[in-house]
């Protein structure tokens, strides 16, 4: 087991502090703050964690604000899902503006809804990051054994990959250096508002080079007090377009950036435009377009095509960028609406950049996520989303991997599967963008302008995309279609509607012990453990009883998959976690008529359910929502993130054996490896940990008010 913090770092005399962690993660963003959280769960295995961030507070406004479904369902799978949906502002339609043919005043052209009826429970949600990522670290706080909260006013200075160590599972291989700076280096002068609390946003934006936003933190000549050196078996790079982490990896983004430049306002408004508080993207005949977003609050946010175009490599003025100059331009594209505002509270500029990195790591040690490895334009919702959604992916790999469960080997899949996702968000925002900003065509110049049908037809086209339900993993050893890429080929047919890369969505059942009605995935939430979702069909029926019998006496063999890869220090259902839901009568069966111990673990009431009728919520018919014969059967493979991995029979378990022999290491093998030197904290780590979460719960109360 990893060894515990010491209470001393190793170092001589006026040598840099040196301290030892399983995982570094460099930025408190969005991407971070979710690593922060997965990993949180590793961290009662001994699994060590620290957050760095340049900057000295966390944003209270301004920068991203669109949860999508499938993120929902990562947090309703966090458990608190039911906070960020009483906070947010949840969208119901999108309305479409756009010049009349006839006379080119500006006239509603449709509406749609906001979130594909039926796709998901949830329904995107307007919540401003600085509120997400509170949530998020709250909720780390809660389940992390010693705190993992970000250390602030820290700016990685070098870092140094030991290629020589990276086989080596026990080693520390990366050096990253981190200066300690003082508050005036670690508060940008964007972080303060002007006298009427208008925060500007342009220090972090687009319109800045890499070079520009680093020297912001230099431009105050102080002098850090000390540096740090921290040794780290995995890093992972959560720092921003502007990445550090990527460009000293020496890693290049590649792609394009159009000519297309747009402000961005969030606002208070007072106008007579009747779809203020809706999603709408609005055409003008000829002073651009804008974005309609509401929030919480009573605010608003608005992107707006600014009449400003830069050429591909160069960079626009910055001092063009003022709120009036930005609100004029939204007033032009609103006419004949009126448009006022009562308080205007953050806003930026950007130029339309999408670009994609080549590789998303290197050696499966160190790992960029989020906008370090793809940058798109903000207006399709995506970039909070799927940049949550990277390390949503890595990091329950990486809790795996660095606690001994699983084979190094593993981390690759994460570069796979998401570089894939990556390219994907670049192709549609191209397309997306370029409807979007482009001025709408006449009856005689379609060639040059766009046509607003196209633009409809690609928004709701678009729409099962935005909304994160659109990916599908390929083949591969954690997920099994056809074998084709080192993966085990499902037997589809036994769970027609679960795809096998897609990721699993919920249906309603009924608890065999207690009768109440819940939905599965409620009671299935993220624990780092792998589902083993068991439908024998009808128990009442000796045929299917038999097979469930059967594949108890598997599960309690020394050589099964729960057998062979938990460790003996662990709960038995840690590693591999066996759920039945079975389609008898609930009435027609008792709770002592499974097997045991494996499917009715003695006293352990929550992993047995009926797909029934419930006495106040109707029938979830779940077999028919997933396509499972009540006659045949399926055991269902939910990896830890929620995807499908494998469908398989119930008499499949040389299968079950074969899959899990290549993502887990055994526990005679694995678990826990023995660390070669203690782990250094920061002084008062216990203290500071302490100030930091009563800052974030002080921050998240003065938002939700």
């Amino acid at each position: 087991m990893p060894s515990a913090p010491s209470s001393s770092p190793h170092r001589e005399s006026g040598s840099p502090r040196v301290s030892h962690v399983d995982v570094a993660i460099i930025g408190a963003g969005p991407a971070g703050c979710m690593a922060a959280d997965v990993l949180s769960r590793y961290t009662d295995r001994g699994l060590s964690v620290r957050v760095f961030d340049k900057r000295s507070a966390k944003l209270d406004n301004g920068q991203a604000d669109g949860i999508n479904s499938r993120t929902l369902e990562i947090f309703e799978s966090l458990g608190f899902v039911e906070s960020i949906d009483k906070e947010g502002s949840r969208m119901s339609e999108i309305n479409f503006w756009n010049p009349d043919p006839e006379t080119g005043r500006l006239i509603r052209t449709g509406k749609i809804p906001d979130t594909i009826p039926g796709l998901s429970r949830f329904q995107q949600t307007i919540l401003h990051q600085g509120r997400v990522e509170a949530h998020l670290l709250e909720d780390a706080a809660k389940h992390s054994k010693g705190a993992i909260v970000p250390e602030r006013s820290m700016l990685p200075e070098s870092l140094d990959v030991d290629e020589s160590l990276v086989s080596d599972l026990d080693a520390y291989p990366i050096t990253l250096a981190v200066r300690h700076l003082s508050d005036d280096e670690s508060n940008p002068n964007g972080y303060a508002g002007d006298a009427a609390g208008t925060r500007s946003g342009l220090f972090r934006s687009s319109l800045l080079s890499a070079e520009e936003e680093e020297a912001l933190y230099h431009q105050n000549g102080a002098h850090a007090e000390r540096v740090e050196v921290v040794k780290a078996k995995y890093l992972v790079g959560c720092d921003g377009a502007h990445s550090w982490t990527r460009r000293q990896l020496g890693i290049k983004m590649v792609g394009d950036q159009t000519t297309f430049v747009w402000g961005v306002l969030d606002m208070i408004p007072l106008t007579n435009f009747p779809d203020i508080r809706m999603r709408c993207a609005v055409h003008s005949a000829n002073a651009g377009s804008i974005m309609v977003i509401p929030q919480e609050r009573d605010l608003v946010r608005l992107y707006i095509q600014l009449p400003i175009q830069v050429r591909p490599g160069e960079r626009a003025d910055k001092s063009q960028f003022t709120p009036d100059f930005i609100l004029e331009t939204a007033r032009k594209v609103l006419h004949p609406y009126t448009l006022e505002t009562e308080h205007i509270e953050w806003y930026t500029g950007y130029h339309i950049n999408q670009r994609l990195t080549n590789s998303f790591g290197v050696h499966n040690r160190v790992f960029l996520a989020g906008d370090a490895c793809h940058t798109h334009s903000p207006k399709a919702g995506q970039g909070m989303n799927t940049s949550m959604q990277d390390t949503w992916n890595l990091c329950w790999k990486l809790g795996a991997v660095a606690t001994g469960i699983a084979k190094h080997e593993l981390l690759q899949t994460y570069s796979d599967e998401r570089q894939v996702v990556a390219q994907q968000l670049i192709d549609f925002d191209k397309k997306f963008s370029k409807l979007f900003s482009g001025k709408p065509s006449a009856a005689d110049d379609l060639d040059d302008g766009v046509d607003l049908k196209e633009f409809k037809d690609v928004f709701v086209a678009g729409n099962r995309f935005g909304a994160g339900m659109s990916i599908n993993y390929a083949d591969s050893s954690v997920v099994g279609k056809d074998g084709s890429k080192g993966g085990i080929q499902s037997k589809q047919h036994l769970a027609a509607n679960l795809p096998v890369g897609e990721r699993f969505y919920s249906a309603q059942v009924v608890n065999q012990a207690s009768a109440t009605a819940d939905q599965l995935t409620t009671r299935i939430p993220f624990t780092g453990a792998f589902r083993l979702l068991v439908f024998p069909g009808d128990v009442t029926k000796p045929a299917a009883m038999d097979r469930l019998i059967k594949l108890a006496d598997y599960l309690d063999g020394p050589d099964s998959v729960v057998s062979e890869y938990t460790p003996a220090n662990l709960p038995r259902w840690s590693v591999v976690d066996p759920i039945t839901i079975h389609c008898a009568p609930r009435t027609a069966v008792e709770l002592y008529d499974f097997p045991q111990p494996s499917i009715f673990y003695p006293h352990n009431y929550k992993r047995i359910f009926a797909d029934e009728p419930s006495y106040h919520r109707g029938d979830g018919k779940a077999y028919e929502t997933y396509g499972i014969s009540k006659e045949e059967g399926a055991i269902v493979v939910v990896r830890p993130d929620q995807y499908t991995g494998l469908v398989v029979g119930l008499e499949d378990t040389d299968l079950l054996d074969e899959y899990f022999a290549r993502i887990l290491r055994p526990a005679k093998d694995g678990g826990f490896p023995a660390s070669k030197v203690d782990k250094v904290s920061p002084p008062d780590w216990s203290k500071v940990a302490h100030q930091e979460i009563n800052k974030t719960l002080a921050v998240a109360e003065l938002g939700a008010s």
